[in-house]
């Protein structure tokens, strides 16, 4: 009599890359693990009765698949016809595309994972689960099957053990220590300092070609409220208040401010002095000076983003192991 043939059921998870790619699948007695790489393909199956862990823990995955690399590379291209644009479809496409990279890294840091599966004589990566999202939905599928191969331990089993193995064993068990606090992620001044990057750089996108003195005098004030944010900031992480990723994010804010207000006044004396010497009157408005604003808004808009990412991630960091449902 021939062997009944097998049938799989797709489990939560899968991933097409631009070279390999990753799928997992649930078979009468054992999940198979499918890895693709360009026209090979390799199998893995690893037995519900042999696993004897899943473990799950956060950590940043920027994953790239077929879909999105095509859709990324159409976009940019598009930019190359920035020039004739008017100003405010370019102003448009900066800011949209600085929002779509910052929600992929915001995606990738916060609700990023790695998922190892481990038997008696082996540790695997489960390259199909990189979201957390994910982790939760097949560890809903697999668990109940997996308990009913191996049964279920009663929660106070380890508890009872100890107690029964007398004083001798909790005599030698080690003092658990409590490890210091970590500074967190986010305080007040930085959340204030993260929404002045981005209040300072949309105001300054919709409005660095306008030639009204009152909206220069808006966006150096803007800027300034910015500058002053970065500076608690940074007075918070020298004393402790706050964690390093921060901090970083301040540094290169006031860098950026910085090399901006260089460029801007090494601009104007250069050409400006040029056509002086020239016999020609002096220029109010340069394009580089135009330029400059606009790729230091957008990267500030960027560092904005980045800020909102590390807060987020923070908040997400507080919350319990994803392993449990």
């Amino acid at each position: 009599m021939a062997p009944a043939e097998e049938k799989y059921r797709r489990l939560a998870g899968r991933r097409r890359g631009v070279i390999s790619g990753s799928s997992l699948w649930m078979g009468s007695d054992h999940i198979l693990l499918v890895k693709t790489s360009w026209f090979r393909e390799e199998y893995k199956r690893f037995y519900l009765r042999d696993i004897q862990a899943i473990v799950v823990a956060p950590g940043a995955r920027f994953y790239i698949s077929v879909t999105m690399a095509l859709v990324a590379l159409c976009w940019l291209f598009s930019g190359f016809f920035m020039a004739v644009w008017p100003t405010s479809v370019s102003i448009g496409w900066i800011v949209f595309t600085t929002a779509m990279l910052a929600a992929w890294l915001g995606v990738s840091i916060a609700a990023g994972c790695r998922c190892r599966l481990y038997t008696a004589v082996s540790k695997d990566d489960l390259p199909s689960i990189f979201r957390t999202w994910t982790a939760r939905k097949f560890l809903r599928q697999v668990q109940p099957r997996i308990a009913q191969v191996q049964g279920t331990l009663d929660a106070g089993w380890a508890e009872a053990e100890r107690t029964s193995a007398g004083p001798s064993v909790a005599a030698m068990a080690p003092v658990e220590t409590r490890p210091h606090a970590a500074a967190p992620s986010h305080t007040l001044a930085s959340d204030l300092f993260a929404l002045a990057l981005v209040v300072c750089s949309a105001v300054g996108l919709a409005t660095v070609t306008f030639p009204d003195a009152f909206w220069n005098r808006v966006n150096t004030v803007l800027t300034l409220v910015q500058l002053a944010a970065a500076v608690v900031v940074l007075v918070q992480y020298s004393r402790g208040m706050i964690a390093k990723p921060m901090q970083r994010v301040a540094i290169a804010s006031m860098l950026l401010t910085g090399v901006t207000f260089y460029v801007q006044t090494f601009t104007f004396a250069f050409i400006n002095g040029a056509r002086l010497g020239a016999g020609i009157g002096p220029m109010t408005a340069i394009r580089p000076y135009v330029v400059a604003h606009q790729v230091t808004y957008g990267l500030n808009l960027l560092l904005g983003l980045i800020s909102a990412v590390i807060t987020l991630r923070g908040a997400y960091s507080d919350e319990p192991d994803i392993i449990k449902d």
